[in-house]
């Protein structure tokens, strides 16, 4: 195939991010002092000028120089405008696909597209700043046929010749049906207004203000009419009630606008392969994944959301994401904790939440409270050779008592909590004080299984086990305080092995030699 460029608004989102990132200079050197002669303001401004036309420059030759081809395994990049650089990356090391459109893009119906490898560095993605929304969706085709193709050929190999060295007609690879999606949740205003309070959003009002309060007392001395409008409110309680009532309706109004640019048109959709996630109004963003590459579910319940009933399903998968996508993975984060649970079963067949989970012995209660309490200590400590005098605040004697009262209340919490259970392929741990967390994996996605007993543990019978998942960083989870007999069940159920087990080792074994190529 031909080589191609980037879609020439590539340009112009370098453009605009060109503008962004030194609007605070031009600002500073043209306009806050733009009557100053003084030699550095004037060498400033020529820096700065002759650092902007090198950074325009360097966009357009940046894009002339940087070209693109599909091949049928693999995308081959060639960038760099005078030290070159060719990146050769195969198909098969892609492991998730998003898609982000930012409000520029949006202008020229044009898309970001980013394949997620599972390397580190400037490896980890294949980034499409700026592409037509047809030429991502052939980007995404070619991958899906690669994928595809593997799969047939599979097929073909796995069929038996006959005596004239044909495949059976019964062998003979079926054509793939064409990928029908099932939208599984759509947010809703109410799902938007429920997380713009949950979220506290509303909240992100007061440091805007600051901000902006910040900048315009750099040019206009407001500190003193400020303080003349705070004695003017002191003075009538009316007013003042007034005040606060806008304040708060201004808050409330600005917590919903963010939430909804951010959570609005929530989708979540599935098919047969695939996992896809999409949200955002001004900038859209959208996150693809392979089932196959889920490795775990993660189930988080904070006290507010446990006292409303609400839940926060997240999907451990294998490859990474982008700073400003690590939170799309979740399934919605404000969502009624049945529904979140039915959720993963709809989206994963082969995961469900496990009912009737197990619980500590009350052995597991007397070790935890027997552990040596460091932060506790530690924090006693600092309290003593601190000794802060606040008023209404109690000697550092009842603040250490209550700092050790609250560890052992939360660790007393913890173990009522911890509940775990081990059943066909499946493991799950549920653990937390008032932060409750709930880990469902398969075994076949488990690369590791650990038991350990300390001396105080094999004191009282019990022991801690863990599981490690593949993912970016590798996800480690470890449930303490077990029954030795649990952890014993536990070492055989990942121990026995089974045909389909032995394929994930596998499968794991050409992951790290992968990691170890890249």
């Amino acid at each position: 195939m031909e080589n191609r460029r980037m879609h020439p608004g590539r340009i112009i989102l370098s453009l605009y991010e060109l503008v962004k990132n030194s609007a605070i200079a031009f600002f500073f050197l043209f306009i806050l002092r733009r009557g100053s002669d003084a030699g550095w303001v004037v060498a400033g401004r020529w820096i700065f000028i002759i650092a902007i036309s090198i950074s325009i420059l360097n966009i357009f030759l940046s894009w002339w120089r940087t070209t693109y081809r599909l091949e049928a395994d693999s995308v081959q990049i060639d960038s760099g405008v005078f030290s070159r650089k060719h990146r050769n990356v195969p198909f098969r090391r892609v492991q998730n696909v998003n898609r982000q459109v930012p409000a520029v893009l949006r202008l020229f119906g044009l898309t970001s597209l980013t394949l997620e490898t599972g390397a580190d560095g400037e490896d980890a993605s294949v980034k499409f700043p700026a592409v037509t929304k047809a030429e991502a969706a052939r980007i995404e085709k070619a991958l899906d046929g690669y994928r595809r193709e593997r799969m047939e050929t599979a097929q073909e190999e796995s069929g038996t010749e006959n005596a004239d060295g044909e495949t059976p007609a019964a062998a003979v690879a079926e054509p793939f049906p064409e990928k029908v999606r099932t939208v599984h949740f759509t947010a809703q205003l109410k799902d938007v207004l429920k997380a713009s309070f949950l979220s506290f959003s509303f909240i992100a009002l007061i440091p805007v203000l600051a901000t902006v309060y910040s900048n315009i007392d750099d040019f206009i001395d407001i500190e003193s009419r400020a303080e003349g409008f705070l004695s003017f409110l002191a003075g009538s309680g009316v007013v003042l009630g007034i005040t606060i009532a806008l304040f708060a309706l201004a808050a409330i109004a600005f917590g919903i606008i963010r939430t909804y640019l951010k959570y609005g048109r929530y989708e979540i959709s599935s098919d047969d392969e695939r996992i896809y996630i999409r949200r955002g109004v001004l900038t859209e963003q959208s996150l693809s994944v392979r089932k196959k590459n889920v490795q775990a579910v993660q189930i988080t319940e904070t006290p507010l959301k446990r006292l409303l009933g609400l839940a926060e399903a997240k999907i451990v998968t294998v490859g990474s994401f982008e700073d400003n996508l690590e939170d799309i993975s979740s399934l919605y984060p404000f969502l009624p904790k049945r529904r979140a649970v039915e959720l993963v079963g709809e989206l994963l067949p082969d995961v469900r939440v496990l009912d009737g989970m197990e619980r500590l012995p009350k052995a597991a209660l007397t070790v935890r409270m027997l552990r040596f309490p460091w932060i506790a200590v530690i924090g006693t400590l600092a309290l003593y050779f601190w000794r802060a005098d606040f008023p209404y605040v109690p000697d550092w004697p009842f603040l250490a008592a209550a700092l050790f009262a609250v560890i052992y209340l939360l660790r007393y919490f913890d173990y009522r909590n911890t509940r775990y259970a081990i059943r066909g392929p499946l493991v799950q741990f549920r653990k937390g004080g008032l932060w409750r967390e709930t880990f469902i994996s398969r075994r076949e996605k488990v690369i590791e299984a650990a038991v350990s007993q300390s001396w105080l543990q094999k004191r009282f019978g019990v022991a801690t086990v863990g599981t490690t998942n593949r993912a970016k960083p590798v996800h480690v989870e470890e449930l303490k305080d077990l029954p030795a007999a649990a952890a014993e069940q536990f070492d055989r159920w990942y121990t026995d092995r089974n045909p389909e087990l032995i394929r994930a080792d596998e499968e794991v074994e050409s992951w790290k030699i992968l990691q170890n190529e890249l």
